[in-house]
């Protein structure tokens, strides 16, 4: 019994010691932005690549960093739906035509 009172205890006792460091991480980083000390920009990644669709139609295009192949399959997944509802909705706005092997 005396055991898991214990283990209580000392992990309250260590909740709160991590909850002063916290507080006090926080006051130190308020401080320093009150002296005007500003953080350096994290690291973004930067996509050597892109996609772009299309609509033939209208001309319109849209460009998208190409982050992976699943991303581009679910992009232009979407953009085949979207283009296929609209096409169901408004036939006069989407020209399908079918391609000539001639």
């Amino acid at each position: 019994m005396s055991f898991s009172r214990n283990a209580k205890l000392r992990r309250d006792k260590r909740l709160r010691q991590l909850a002063q460091m916290r507080a006090a991480k926080a006051r130190l980083r308020l401080e320093r932005l009150a002296d005007g000390w500003t953080p350096e920009p994290k690291m973004q990644r930067a996509f050597p690549f892109e996609f772009g669709v299309r609509v033939k139609a209208t001309g319109e295009t849209a460009w998208a960093d190409l982050r992976s192949v699943r991303h581009a399959a679910r992009a232009l997944g979407l953009a085949l739906k979207y283009f296929q509802e609209s096409a169901i909705r408004n036939p006069q706005s989407a020209i399908i035509t079918a391609p000539c092997n001639s």
